[in-house]
C-alpha cells in the first residue's frame, strides 16, 4: 500500500515538473490593462507636455499624505522658483520667498528635487514664516495619487529647502 502511494506521488511530481508554466498575465491580459490608475479616478492634468504632477501618499496608508515639512532657504535670485517638473528646463509656475513653509510630498529619483504642496496665503505677521496652511495632506490617503487639493504644488530644488519636521 505504501509503495503504491509513493509511486503515485512520484508520478504526479514528475508530470508536474514537465508541464508548461504560464504567467498570470498571459492568461488574464485585460487584468493588467490599467496598472497606473487601478481605481479609475480621473486626476487634474497639469498644463504643458512636460509637466509632472506632485504625488502624495507615497508613505502608504498609515502615514500622512506628505510626510515632511520644509522651509525655503535663500536662493541666488532671491525667490525660489517652483517648476512644473523636476528638471531645470521645466516651465516656471511660481516662486517662493525665503522662510515660506511647504509640505514635502515626494522626491525625484536622484534626490535633487522635492515635489511640494504649499499655501499661497501670505504670512500672518510681518517677518513670520508663512505656514503651509491646510492643504489636505496632513492626514493619510488610501493610495498614492497626484495631488489635486486646494493648494498649489510643484517642484523645487532640494538644496534650497531645509527640513523642519518629518
Amino acid at each position: 500500500m505504501n509503495n503504491t502511494l509513493l509511486a503515485a506521488a512520484l508520478l504526479c511530481l514528475a508530470t508536474t515538473a514537465c508541464s508548461e508554466s504560464t504567467k498570470v498575465s498571459d492568461e488574464l491580459p485585460e487584468s493588467s490593462a490599467n496598472l497606473e490608475n487601478p481605481t479609475g479616478r480621473t486626476e487634474r492634468v497639469e498644463s504643458g507636455a512636460t509637466a509632472k504632477p506632485v504625488r502624495i501618499g507615497e508613505g502608504g496608508p498609515r502615514f500622512d499624505a506628505c510626510q515632511s515639512v520644509g522651509e525655503v532657504g535663500r536662493h541666488d535670485s532671491g525667490a525660489l522658483p517652483v517648476l512644473s517638473a523636476p528638471f531645470d528646463a521645466a516651465a516656471k509656475k511660481d516662486s517662493l520667498a525665503p522662510g515660506q513653509r511647504v509640505y514635502i510630498c515626494t522626491r525625484s529619483i536622484d534626490q535633487q528635487w522635492f515635489g511640494i504642496v504649499y499655501d499661497k496665503a501670505p504670512a500672518a505677521e510681518e517677518g513670520a514664516a508663512a505656514g503651509p496652511g491646510d492643504c489636505g495632506v496632513s492626514s493619510p490617503v488610501r493610495a498614492k495619487r497626484n495631488y489635486d487639493g486646494p493648494c498649489a504644488s510643484g517642484w523645487v530644488e532640494s538644496i534650497y529647502v531645509v527640513l523642519v519636521a518629518g
